[in-house]
């Protein structure tokens, strides 16, 4: 998910030895835990039911999506923000600070693997629609039918029979013990089909099977039609998918429908759109701005889930950038929950994590009297992807010593102690290093390409190009050979790149602006263009089949968070032609390593995966900064610890008072 860990306790209940072998793996993580209500406040203050809470939206808009099947383009934290508040998937995922897989707010229990971990059988726990309607084992068989028909329209995809949903031959659902069985083409591990794929299912109601406004629930013929009918073959050569049959045709409408333009394409109409009022998660939405992404949502009363909403209202109220929150946030009095600009508060050099989750500096002093400072790392990665299709520049990003260049002129320490006050830690390869777990391997935790202007350069010039320190570096020397430019760079060819970047906040844009003069060393240029989060994220897709993808460079300044792909195994962000591999990049042998984790159950794979790409470089890496310094109101509770994925378990939040 556009912006884990110890595994406390098995996530599933499975016949495979690997698995158990695994599990014992991760459970020798060293992640600390801490208790889900924040001890001092739980001794001294006591609940004040009812009231509206205000949060700031951090880092971009506010949510522009609702429908929770999407594109790369919506595949955004603040979209799921809001979405899980109201649709909940299949599993939750987040226990306390860890990524771990939470039973209590999951709609059905545990799944159980068989038949050499073939086969998948999952209990619903009967949780309600908003409508009286029973969250059953056929809205799990609704949403995995119209992923079958819309694979390739999906953030989550990633192509070929390994992965999901080409992995999955069949679904059933037994209406009379309200379970689903999934059937799967191979012996998969496990802990990565339950925390990687059934992470990325979420029931749909039939109220939602139509293709007009106003029809018969179950009209559009998707819901009740069996998976194996629903026929759509992916073209092993264009990656193009076809909907062949009546069932996958059918399936194919509905997503139009509701994804289209008088649906989910109708922002304006969120509030008042009846299909969006059927939900079945702890509130639903009754205010949305379509103009910034303002929402705000009210308790659902038919919410079967264990903990009830305690406010009366939540209030998102999104802000362009940093700084006009930060001038909010001093009055002290309209918002209950925000975040403090990195730049407006004291420099931190202490260590990133401490016993009980992140370490803690001083809050501004502005704030102090009011707030209380918590920094949220999520379980993420940092990373702007170069566009390795672009007609002009993607031949030079194809070239190694290129990357290699570029990353060792990113100055990942200087970006934390002089952007992020501290708060942050270096990047070097695609499994998290924060919070601490065994899944980050000893030689992705150690930068491959320091910061080296010198070397920089000289891989330049020993690769046959002509290198002027800020100026402009060209190739003199085509060709193919190791001290050639590479295959399809032409004599006189620039190294100048267009550079799209969100410019939402002050210290990120120093940031960018320091990586120009950083790059300028070597006579790398970039072209700045600031644009909103939207704007990035929405240029920053994947090339489709027969379609121009102009950009170069895009950073949206969040990379990737490890939701709902919670084991971190990159197949949708790096594996060729994955829904989310913006840049396009495409490697033989990362996508075996990638396949690796998916099969095995032991950490090695995941190791050799990821010390593969720290030193291919399918991206450039940047520091994980804390996702934001999140500032909580004295008088609210229940907020800590907060969720490492970045969604917001807003049921458990409430007012609170000194207990006299």
């Amino acid at each position: 998910m556009i912006k884990k860990r110890k595994l406390s306790k098995l996530a599933v209940v499975g016949t495979a030895l690997a698995c158990a072998v695994f599990v014992l793996a991760v459970g020798a993580t060293s992640f600390a835990t801490t208790s889900k209500t924040d001890l001092a406040q739980a001794t001294h203050m006591v609940k004040v039911p009812g009231g509206t809470m205000t949060i700031a939206e951090g880092a971009a808009a506010g949510p522009n999506y609702i429908f929770p099947m999407m594109g790369l383009q919506y595949f955004s934290v603040t979209n799921f923000d809001l979405i899980y508040l109201m649709f909940r998937p299949l599993y939750y995922f987040g226990v306390g600070n860890t990524a771990d897989l939470n039973e209590g707010l999951s709609v059905a229990d545990t799944p159980v693997y068989s038949n050499s971990g073939r086969t998948v059988t999952i209990k619903m726990k009967g949780y309600k629609w908003s409508n009286g309607e029973t969250v059953n084992a056929q809205d799990v068989v609704f949403w995995m039918n119209m992923l079958k028909a819309d694979a390739t329209s999906w953030a989550g995809y990633a192509p070929g029979p390994g992965q999901f949903p080409g992995d999955v031959t069949n679904v059933v659902a037994n209406n009379k013990t309200d379970t689903v069985t999934f059937t799967l083409d191979a012996t998969y591990s496990s802990y990565w089909f339950t925390y990687n794929e059934l992470s990325q299912v979420t029931p749909l109601p039939v109220a939602w099977d139509i293709t007009s406004a106003g029809a018969k629930p179950g009209s559009g013929g998707c819901s009740g039609a069996s998976y194996t009918s629903v026929k759509a073959p992916i073209s092993a050569t264009t990656g193009a998918l076809a909907d062949v049959s009546t069932s996958a045709k059918a399936c194919a409408a509905v997503f139009a429908f509701l994804s289209g333009k008088t649906e989910a394409g109708d922002l304006g109409t969120y509030a008042s759109n009846p299909l969006w009022q059927v939900v079945d998660g702890p509130f639903r939405l009754t205010a949305y701005d379509a103009t910034d992404g303002g929402a705000t949502v009210v308790p659902n009363k038919q919410y079967s889930g264990p903990v009830k909403p305690s406010l009366d209202k939540l209030v998102m109220a999104p802000f362009t950038t940093d700084s006009a929150e930060f001038n909010v946030l001093q009055s002290g009095n309209k918002i209950n929950i925000g975040y403090v600009p990195p730049q407006n508060v004291p420099v931190y050099r202490g260590k990133t994590w401490c016993a009980t989750g992140p370490c803690v500096g001083a809050n501004n002093a502005q704030l102090a009297a009011n707030y209380n400072l918590s920094p949220l790392y999520g379980w993420a990665i940092n990373y702007f992807p170069l566009n390795f299709t672009n007609p002009t520049s993607g031949s030079i990003f194809k070239q190694l010593y290129i990357r290699q260049a570029m990353q060792s002129l990113m100055n990942q320490t200087l970006w934390i102690q002089l952007y992020e006050s501290g708060y942050g830690v270096p990047d070097y390869g695609p499994v998290p290093v924060i919070p601490p777990t065994d899944f980050a391997s000893a030689q992705e935790s150690t930068n491959p390409y320091p910061y080296n202007p010198a070397h920089a350069r000289a891989l330049l010039s020993s690769h046959g190009w002509n290198v002027v320190k800020n100026g402009l570096t060209t190739c003199v020397k085509p060709g193919k050979a190791a001290d050639e430019c590479g295959a399809g760079i032409p004599k006189g060819a620039p190294l100048s790149f267009n550079y799209l970047y969100y410019n939402g906040a002050v210290s990120f844009n120093s940031q960018i602006q320091e990586l120009q003069s950083s790059w300028a060393q070597a006579g790398i240029k970039v072209i700045l263009a600031g644009k909103s989060f939207g704007d990035v994220v929405g240029v920053a897709l994947p090339c489709s089949s027969g379609k121009a993808c102009p950009w170069d460079i895009a950073n949206w300044g969040g990379g990737w968070t490890y939701a709902p792909d919670y084991y971190p195994t990159g197949e949708e962000i790096f594996t060729t032609g994955a829904g989310s591999n913006s840049g396009d990049y495409s490697d033989a042998t990362a996508d075996k390593l990638i396949v690796d984790t998916n099969v095995s159950s032991s950490l090695s794979s995941l190791h050799t995966y990821e010390n593969y790409l720290s030193q291919q470089l399918p991206v450039i890496w940047q520091p994980e900064g804390a996702y934001q310094l999140t500032e909580i109101g004295k008088n609210v509770c229940g907020v800590l610890p907060q969720n490492i994925l970045l969604t917001w378990v807003a049921e458990d939040w409430y007012f609170c008072k000194a207990a006299k």
